[in-house]
């Protein structure tokens, strides 16, 4: 059944649905009205939450996830400083983030309270006391940022709220991480005196200072792709990303260039910049091939096999054997390197730059075409494969044999069905860095299957390159 894409409003639904489920408690985060002003926006702020408990316990996150299509863009769990996920749900105005924080009030290695000790409102779902001046003044302006007016009105009410012993334990705590001078400022702020310009500043060096401690240097390095600022490399939702490839494979006619132009137009509509690279061997496509077949003399260097061509994963990469019908099994043999090498001369000229600055590329088939094409069986096949890195997600278009052979009827279906059945096994062996995925591109589960591609490629674009789901 095909599943529409969700409004903001449904997906807030959701997470009110996925949290109750789990039976502890929770709150939202940041000023009143966050959650409505989340769901009136288009942009990539997020919807921040707190959840007493942790995963070991039912995950709300992955609650939401079973509800609908998105992706984890961030995940931290190291006790030792904010452990938090995100995820990034396809709704139908774009990607909308809800970011779970699960047990500790922190930023980054800095407590500013256990989760034990946190106070809520249990049917507003507002943190309060101690625990929202925490979240609505010290957590911003360690984030580089003094809040607005009314932001700051809340924090003050909060802190004037809280019990005494909460409020002496809370100063007690920012001022053996962050000292007196900044913890006496923090409070100033929240008793009416007027925000020090220079204030966030201050903090962050606080901040830099407490991650780079001997105590937290450790889980600082393990979770510096979310600790050091993105920069060039922020993604549409100002998170970092580095690069993914994208590769299709399948028989002629399985969908391959369809998938491939629905998933370009919609990583664009998402804020992603794409490339595109083409990994067949049919016709001399690689370079230097065509002219080498001229000057050799040769008319193809493909193996025998039927005029309707493909001994295997290559697909559609078979010419007709030409007049000579065995056609030179040498050259076909050393035929297999050179085309070895180009796959690696290929990803470096056009892949690797995209890479580098932060694509997403969709590849049309790959280096296992040399497995059985132009000599089946030849060790370039291997080298090939350790020469070029395996792709991020390796994605088979899928359809019925007969419906592939409808749309490319000059091929014989059994040769078809065969190739597509290869493709299955090839997916099996699990050769990708992240995920394999089959996209139906005959039935009602289109759409699904696309969406899902989509989020993986949201997903593996946010997490480092060599993590499988």
């Amino acid at each position: 059944m095909r599943r529409h894409a969700p409004s903001r409003a449904e997906v807030l639904n959701s997470v009110v649905a996925a949290l109750d489920g789990t039976g502890a408690a929770w709150a939202w985060q940041g000023a009143a009205g966050a959650p409505d002003r989340w769901v009136a926006d288009t942009g990539p702020a997020d919807l921040d939450v707190w959840w007493a408990a942790d995963r070991r316990r039912a995950d709300p996150v992955a609650a939401l996830a079973r509800a609908h299509a998105g992706a984890v863009v961030a995940d931290a769990a190291d006790p030792r400083r904010l452990r938090h996920t995100g995820f990034a749900v396809l709704t139908d105005g774009g990607l909308a983030v809800v970011d779970v924080t699960h047990g500790d009030l922190r930023v980054g290695p800095v407590l500013l309270m256990p989760a034990a000790e946190v106070t809520i409102d249990p049917v507003a779902h507002r943190l309060t006391g101690a625990a929202a001046f925490a979240d609505l003044l010290v957590r911003p302006v360690l984030r580089g940022r003094i809040p607005g007016p009314e932001r700051l009105a809340e924090a003050a009410a909060a802190w004037a709220a809280a019990e005494p012993d909460r409020r002496s334990r809370m100063a007690w705590r920012l001022t053996r991480q962050l000292g007196a001078a900044l913890t006496s400022d923090l409070i100033a702020i929240a008793e009416g005196a007027e925000p020090d310009p220079g204030l966030p500043r201050r903090a962050r060096l606080r901040l830099a200072a407490r991650s780079v401690a001997p105590g937290a240097f450790g889980s600082t390095w393990a979770q510096r792709r979310g600790v050091v600022p993105a920069g060039r490399f922020a993604g549409p939702l100002g998170l970092r990303t580095r690069g993914v490839v994208v590769a299709l494979v399948g028989t002629d006619g399985a969908g391959k260039s369809t998938v491939a132009a629905a998933l370009d137009a919609r990583l664009r509509g998402l804020g992603f910049t794409t490339d595109a690279a083409y990994f067949g061997m049919a016709r001399g496509n690689l370079p230097g091939v065509a002219l080498a077949r001229r000057l050799l003399g040769v008319g193809s260097t493909e193996p025998d096999g039927p005029p309707s061509g493909g001994a295997g994963p290559a697909g559609s990469a078979t010419e007709s054997a030409g007049a000579g019908g065995l056609d030179h099994p040498g050259l076909r043999r050393m035929a297999a390197w050179y085309y070895a090498g180009e796959y690696g001369w290929r990803y470096l000229r056009s892949v690797l730059p995209a890479l580098a600055r932060g694509r997403v590329v969709i590849a049309d088939r790959w280096v296992y075409d040399l497995r059985e094409s132009p000599w089946p069986g030849s060790p370039a096949a291997r080298v090939a494969e350790m020469l070029v890195p395996a792709p991020d997600l390796l994605v088979l278009p899928d359809a019925p044999a007969e419906v592939i052979h409808r749309r490319k009827p000059e091929r014989a279906l059994a040769d078809q069905r065969d190739q597509q059945e290869r493709f299955h096994q090839l997916l099996a062996e699990r050769p990708a860095r992240r995920a394999e995925l089959l996209v139906d591109t005959a039935g009602s589960a289109a759409d699904d299957g696309m969406t899902a591609l989509v989020a993986a490629v949201v997903e593996a674009a946010h997490s480092p390159r060599d993590s499988r789901r």
